[in-house]
């Protein structure tokens, strides 16, 4: 039994064996990528891997569009051919069903068990699922951990995924020998480029993927409860859908709606209140060290820098925004708890989330800000503290309505509902209790028409369809990691896009102009953005996000305003992406047009070599003449030795017109076109 995109180009076939195990394959154009891989489950006290009979099959289709509330296009086209698969299992009588979806862009399949006599609740303690590739291909990939994705990115055959020996892994930060995360990106061959990974996460752990070491077969690993429990479910129910974007090149990954269109519909009948935006904040500062998010101490020692949520800080902050049009300011370490931090950003019951500091007024801050235009950006550093946090979200979501408060950014660094007693945590992040909390949390914030950015979150699967004041999540190794880390690599940010941001929306918070850092007082190492300052402006285009952060102090944008410009001007919503051109970990273009008129904006950027990229403004409209502002790597720029220079210029285009950007070693490009009445 097969089904086949509505181009024909992906297929994907099933068969049962002779034990009666339900395989599937993957073909692109006759080409087939993935080999016969085994689905299947087991339960507690049930083996539902063998001895199925298929009692019948459905066939369906859908060709359809609908309007996204934001995003990297105004309308998506959703069209895809379905099959469902009816199992019976012969010892146990039990029904489950395998529905599979072919799309122009890659194809998908779930798991789903229909209301019956014989299974009510159950719980499973294996997902059997395969995904066997044809030959070694080239990977990007990071170690999986069941309680954070920020890690760094290695590209190596699919056979080496997972190596200890050959790739550097952290056990301090529980990251797992031969298992990866997901996305996992995947460079077949020459015009064929795939992508694993999920949508629709609901009520469910995430799917990580095991090295089984045997001929490049991989099995799907879900992130357990801690007693060993996988999922607890009850039938009728339904897993999330296991995607595979299929695509000729990397810019077609990027371009591809496919896991948006595997999530329901919008779950608000309502969604006005809902709006894209830049901020900036009270942040950056505490990471490079100007201060601390602690009035007195941190972690159990002194602080011997001052306090960086403070109101008349908080107001110095507000006049920028005021200034420069920008309508938030996010205001980190502003209520008490973080003086009794334990180690490793955790701790148990610290934090009541409404009560300021000594040193900060909140109602005179938000009246300050009304008064300006400027609304504050709520920060709830949550500690993973779920037992005390998700029972007061209501009060706290209500406080910040009557505050007048946006959007709510809310972390959760340390151990999930951390034990001080047994120095132990309870759950992981990426299991199915914190996935139940996560949506909570998005769906609670809703009542009080909230917009949430997640920090230390559950990997994006595109429910941000369904739920679109579910805005950012951070997700992956972003811009902070160079305030006190090696840094990223200038490699990093063009590896993002075709791996991590497949997924949705990323908080990497770019655009820093001061990107040589300040001296640490525990350390003797040197710490800096390993890219240029161009880079960072691109970086606005390129890490996409509906609310952007311009990241820096503002003291360093006013010392650059002609460059800040591009900044202020880049809007945070469009009516279309176009991906230009694109290699994945070398170099990446994408033009995004400004919803609601016929500007564009280019961003392009490149790894640590300097490269020449010649595009085609065909993208832009016929028979207009644009202005196109030009923010370049400015004369003997280098992202290691020279990494300010900015050069702008204006020139006059039209769509006939081609472009040479010039990038420096880990620079960027950043155009704005403007049409010219």
């Amino acid at each position: 039994m097969k089904i086949a995109s509505p181009d024909s180009n992906n297929q994907i076939a099933f068969y049962l064996n002779k034990a009666g195990q339900l395989h599937y394959s993957i073909s692109h154009i006759n080409y087939q990528f993935m080999n016969n891989s085994a689905l299947g489950f087991e339960l507690k006290n049930l083996s539902l891997k063998e001895r199925f009979e298929i009692i019948g099959s459905d066939t369906d289709s859908e060709k359809s569009s609908w309007k996204t509330v934001w995003g990297q296009r105004k309308n998506v086209s959703n069209h895809y051919k379905e099959l469902t698969i009816h199992l019976k299992q012969k010892q146990s009588g039990v029904l489950l069903d395998v529905i599979a979806r072919a799309f122009n862009d890659g194809v998908a399949f779930r798991y789903s068990f229909p209301k019956q006599e014989g299974l009510k609740d159950f719980v499973i303690m294996d997902e059997l699922t395969e995904f066997n590739f044809a030959g070694d291909y080239k990977a990007w990939w990071n170690f999986a951990d069941y309680d954070n994705y920020e890690k760094v990115y290695y590209n190596s055959p699919i056979s080496q995924i997972g190596d200890t020996l050959k790739f550097h892994r952290r056990p301090d930060k529980e990251e797992r020998a031969n298992m990866c995360n997901t996305p996992l990106t995947i460079e077949v061959k020459d015009a064929l480029v795939i992508s694993i990974h999920e949508a629709d996460l609901t009520d469910y752990p995430e799917m990580n993927l095991v090295n089984t070491l045997q001929n490049n077969r991989f099995k799907a690993q879900l992130v357990p409860w801690l007693n060993g429990d996988l999922v607890r479910t009850t039938a009728p129910m339904h897993s999330p859908w296991r995607t595979i974007q299929i695509a000729e090149n990397a810019g077609g990954l990027v371009q591809s709606d496919l896991i948006l269109n595997l999530n329901p519909p919008c779950a608000y009948e309502n969604t006005n209140w809902i709006e894209t935006y830049k901020y900036i904040g009270i942040w950056w500062e505490m990471h490079t060290g100007k201060s601390a998010w602690a009035e007195k101490t941190q972690f159990g020692k002194p602080i011997n820098r001052p306090h960086g949520a403070n109101t008349a800080n908080a107001k110095y902050h507000i006049d920028f925004a005021a200034k420069h049009g920008i309508p938030d300011v996010l205001i980190e370490g502003w209520d008490k708890g973080w003086d009794n931090m334990e180690g490793s950003w955790t701790g148990y019951g610290i934090f009541d989330w409404s009560t300021p500091t000594d040193d900060f007024d909140i109602k005179e801050v938000c009246r300050y800000g009304k008064e300006k235009g400027v609304r504050m950006m709520m920060y709830h550093e949550t500690i993973s503290d779920i037992d005390h946090y998700e029972p007061r979200m209501d009060t706290l979501y209500k406080m910040c309505q009557d505050l007048g408060i946006k959007t709510v950014k809310v972390g959760y660094t340390g151990d999930v509902n951390w034990d001080k007693e047994k120095k132990t945590y309870r759950e992981h992040h990426h299991g199915q209790y914190m996935v139940r909390h996560y949506r909570k949390m998005v769906q609670t914030a809703a009542k009080y028409q909230l917009m949430i950015v997640n920090h230390e979150p559950i990997k994006f699967t595109g429910e941000q369809r369904t739920y679109p004041n579910l805005m950012a999540r951070e997700g992956g190794r972003g811009q902070e990691y160079n305030a006190w880390s090696e840094g990223n690599s200038p490699e990093h940010g063009v590896i993002l896009p075709f791996t991590r941001l497949l997924g949705g929306p990323m908080d990497y918070t770019p655009g820093i102009f001061e990107v040589m850092l300040p001296k640490k007082a525990w350390s003797n190492g040197t710490f800096r953005v390993r890219g240029t300052v161009c880079q960072q402006i691109a970086f606005m285009l390129t890490m996409y996000s509906p609310i952007q952060m311009a990241a820096d102090l503002p003291q360093n944008y006013e010392k650059n305003l002609p460059a800040f410009q591009f900044i202020k001007d880049v809007p945070t919503d469009w009516s279309e992406s176009k991906v230009l051109n694109a290699k994945i970990g070398d170099y990446y273009t994408i033009a995004r047009q400004e919803k609601g008129t016929n500007n564009w904006f280019l961003g392009s950027i490149t790894d640590e070599n300097p490269r020449n990229l010649n595009i085609s403004l065909d993208f832009l409209a016929k028979g207009k003449q644009y202005e196109a502002i030009i923010y370049a790597d400015g004369k003997d720029a280098d992202w290691k030795t020279n990494p300010y220079p900015v050069a702008i210029t204006r020139k006059k285009v039209t769509s006939k017109d081609k472009l040479t950007i010039v990038l420096a070693a880990g620079g960027g490009q950043a155009i704005q076109f403007k049409v010219v009445n």
